[in-house]
């Protein structure tokens, strides 16, 4: 019944049939050799994604629009099974593969994630864990897992779905008289759906584009693009001439516009309208046969065809590869690395679609009574064992884990934590016995949703910690960096008999200046929710002291003119803090800690090492100046307190101190270093009037 269903992947056969087009392998060919080159070597999007997309739209439009031809109708369960037959399989082997090397080739704190995001790529929604990730302020630190890619395999998988539903949708418009054929009813839905799209993924783009990035409502336009040509344009034969142009300014388009856009800024927005409508180009050069000159003497010839027949392992397989290769060695691969990871994956590729494609392909051409329908399920539910059982797995170990750093801090060693900045403590070195916990999990209990303000929320949420209920209180506000300090503050409040209250938004710092880098819906809701603090505050009675301190590398703040400048984040302190200081509020200010660049630079507190050799530069780990600490010491009524020399030595800051990982990502403390930090608070905070001694 759907016996010539064509699904739109680059895993096809290359069938000889009325509708093949060879130059279009060729077009998948460039795309996946692009994908593939800048990611392995400039670390940007080229835009080949996109064009995957545009042919996905037009085959799978050609390849129904024909069925419906021939037969009057679709098969629903049919034309799924298929698809899950041709595409998951693949997509399998490789997910089963990156599971089994996880454990070997990725540090434990990376096992959870990467398990999490292959059952996720599994059931084809790895885009939307993606965007949810980005809409966590928790998970913007996460590592690129070796499955990310599937967010675009995930998309394309829900689109044949959407389009599947639109073509049902048009033969029940014709059923009910309403339009006079399929065709133009589905053109009438995929025009209508691609302008909604279109016009939601500017807006998005708008407010947040690394979500709108994976948000397939976003995308739904680049395959409405492919559709529409192929709705529109599949019977339209230009002259020769205009072919051959359309065709190579189109591979051109393709080719130039990773190089010349900045993609991963800008996509899905109008800017991917570049390699989207040179993909139609090419699409639209090809019609009629090949022109005289034109581009499809060059795509159709044998290599890129045969490549093209693989892309779609190609693609399945080279990013898991690159991934596994940075974490290993550490690095960006050189030229050499790189095009043995190229080589590497088109080898796993062809062997995939020999081993793996072809025979299901085989299987799915009988006819329809006699279909495996198991051969998907089983393939999923493999993975879904896999996933699911490295899961169960790696909670087990960090619960083992989280018991067992608790155990080392309640031993009192002077040396553990940052009490091992003391010089009689000796050098830093830890073996196997350093427990291997996921330090992402070992967080401030501050990052609690129930008070934690989102990095685009504007409600004020206060929590309270300590001695509940004392009428010696104590302020904590700030953004992620200020709510990591938690731990020391609460271990000062049960022994002195404070009650801690606490004021967070995520990626908001307590300044009235507004911060460059951050999106203009957070950056509004941070001078919103500042200001909604401060007068909540002000009918307060005052506290012992506010601790405030912020993320200083990622701050750049702007004057009134929306320039940078230094003068203007001081004076956004200190204006923030007036009305806490002119209510006998003290504040003590704390300069921030160390960061890393990447995730990966903490690698080696997941392996046995020293100081030596899993440590940053200082002048790495810290900003060239700290505003917070220049705001503080020029205000009466405000405290700084600068850390940096238990973090570092001269020149270098250990990523393990005192037995204990100090960072839980690229910028956070851990928990249970925070809490170590205590007696150095307690120190500073003693000098305090009204304050007291702090133990």
């Amino acid at each position: 019944m759907v016996e010539s269903i064509r699904i739109a992947t680059p895993a096809q056969d290359k069938r000889a049939s009325a509708n093949y087009r060879p130059e279009i392998e060729g077009v998948r060919a460039v795309a996946a050799i692009l994908v593939a080159v800048f990611h392995i070597w400039l670390g940007r999007v080229s835009g080949g994604v996109d064009v995957f997309f545009v042919i996905a739209g037009f085959l799978t439009t050609i390849t129904l629009l024909g069925h419906i031809t021939r037969t009057g109708r679709v098969s629903a369960s049919g034309y799924l099974l298929r698809l899950a037959a041709r595409l998951f399989p693949a997509a399998a082997v490789v997910l089963v593969t990156v599971g089994l090397l996880t454990p070997v080739f990725l540090v434990s704190s990376q096992w959870q994630q990467t398990f999490t995001e292959i059952l996720a790529s599994a059931l084809y929604v790895e885009n939307w864990w993606l965007f949810k990730s980005g809409n966590d302020y928790l998970a913007r630190d996460n590592f690129q897992s070796p499955v990310q890619n599937f967010w675009a395999m995930s998309v394309q998988g829900q689109f044949y779905v959407i389009w599947l539903v639109f073509f049902l949708v048009a033969m029940l418009i014709v059923r009910a008289r309403l339009a006079k054929d399929s065709r133009r009813a589905l053109t009438l839905l995929v025009a209508v759906g691609s302008v909604a799209s279109l016009a939601y993924a500017v807006y998005a783009v708008g407010v947040n584009q690394s979500e709108a990035y994976y948000n397939t409502f976003a995308r739904v336009w680049e395959f409405g693009l492919g559709s529409l040509s192929a709705l529109l344009l599949s019977g339209v034969v230009l002259p020769g001439i205009l072919r051959a142009i359309a065709g190579w300014v189109g591979l051109a388009g393709i080719v130039l516009c990773g190089f010349v856009l900045n993609a991963g800024a800008t996509f899905p927005g109008p800017a991917a309208l570049w390699p989207t409508m040179a993909a139609v180009l090419v699409i639209v050069s090809g019609t009629g046969g090949p022109a005289r000159g034109g581009v499809q003497n060059l795509l159709a010839r044998r290599p890129l065809v045969w490549f093209g027949g693989i892309s779609y392992g190609f693609y399945l397989w080279h990013w898991p590869i690159l991934i596994l290769v940075i974490e290993v060695t550490g690095d960006r691969p050189d030229l050499a690395t790189g095009a043995g990871i190229i080589v590497l994956a088109a080898a796993l590729a062809w062997l995939t679609h020999v081993w793996v494609e072809k025979p299901v392909t085989r299987w799915i051409h009988v006819p329809s009574s006699r279909v495996r329908p198991w051969a998907p399920v089983f393939a999923l539910a493999l993975v879904a064992a896999l996933a699911g059982g490295g899961l169960v797995a790696t909670d087990r170990a960090t619960d083992s884990d989280l018991r067992a750093t608790a155990e080392l801090a309640s031993v009192g060693d002077d040396c553990f934590g940052a009490g091992a900045a003391d010089a009689a403590c000796g050098p830093e070195e830890w073996t196997e016995s350093l427990p291997r916990l996921n330090a992402n999990l070992d967080r401030s209990p501050l990052e609690s949703t129930k008070c934690r303000t989102s990095t685009t929320g504007v409600e004020v949420k206060r929590c309270t910690f300590g001695a509940q209920g004392s009428d010696r209180r104590v302020l904590l506000i700030g953004n992620s960096h200020a709510a990591a300090l938690l731990p020391a503050l609460v271990t000062l409040a049960e022994r002195n008999g404070w009650e801690v209250t606490t004021y967070y938004k995520a990626n908001c710092v307590f300044n009235t200046a507004p911060r460059r880098d951050d999106p203009p819906r957070e950056v509004r809701s941070c001078l919103a929710w500042g200001e909604s603090v401060r007068a909540e505050l002000a009918q307060m009675p005052p506290f012992l002291f506010a601790l405030n301190s912020y993320s200083a590398r990622k701050s750049v703040f702007l004057d009134a003119a929306g320039k940078p400048s230094e003068e203007a984040g001081i004076a956004g302190f200190r204006e923030a803090w007036a009305p806490l200081i002119a209510s006998g509020t003290p504040i003590l200010a704390i300069a921030d800690n160390p960061v890393v660049d990447a995730v990966r630079d903490l690698n080696c507190t997941y392996r046995p090492g020293s100081a030596e050799n899993c440590s940053v530069d200082r002048d790495v780990a810290f900003a060239e100046s700290d505003l917070i600490i220049a705001a503080a010491q020029g205000t009466a009524g405000a405290y700084a307190l600068d850390l940096t020399d238990v973090y570092c030595d001269e020149s270098r800051c250990p990523l393990v101190i005192g037995g204990v990982k100090v960072l839980r990502d690229k910028g956070h403390l851990t928990k249970t270093f925070a809490a170590t930090l205590a007696p150095l608070i307690g120190d500073a905070v003693s000098v305090i009037p009204g304050v007291g001694a702090a133990e």
